[in-house]
């Protein structure tokens, strides 16, 4: 007695799979959204607030990330971490351009034989005049 559920053509049937699997799929994620919205940090504030996790040094991030092959590459790339630690150059400028030229490098059409430097490097140099930092 009472009704069948289970009909494979049955609407209501239906209806309440997608009702029950909704409200376990909101369960699941709502611990992780919770995670990723209380994660809205930036690189560099990471290392400054002292949370836990291995934390990459500014130099190590941009030659690896950036991709940095030659003298003159690791370079302009010392000459950044110098003006980041003298405070003459904000980290977070910095961090926004290392993440823009990274992505640059991939979705510029040809880019797949650019490295992400060639992006950065006049980028930051640019951003940095308008500071009034000569790098």
């Amino acid at each position: 007695m009472g009704i069948d559920f289970r009909g494979r053509h049955s609407a209501l049937g239906q209806w309440i799979f997608f009702a029950i699997f909704a409200g376990i799929f909101l369960l699941a994620a709502t611990p992780l959204l919770r995670a990723q919205q209380s994660r809205g940090v930036t690189i560099s504030q990471a290392g400054a607030r002292g949370q836990a996790g291995r934390q990459v040094a500014l130099r190590d991030q941009l030659r690896v990330g950036l991709k940095a092959r030659t003298k003159s590459d690791i370079q302009f790339v010392d000459t950044v971490v110098l003006a980041v630690a003298q405070g003459r150059l904000p980290r977070r400028l910095v961090d926004s351009t290392f993440l823009w030229a990274r992505q640059r490098s991939k979705t510029r059409p040809g880019a797949h034989k650019l490295r992400p430097m060639v992006y950065f490097q006049p980028a930051l140099t640019l951003q940095a005049r308008r500071l009034g930092v000569l790098l």
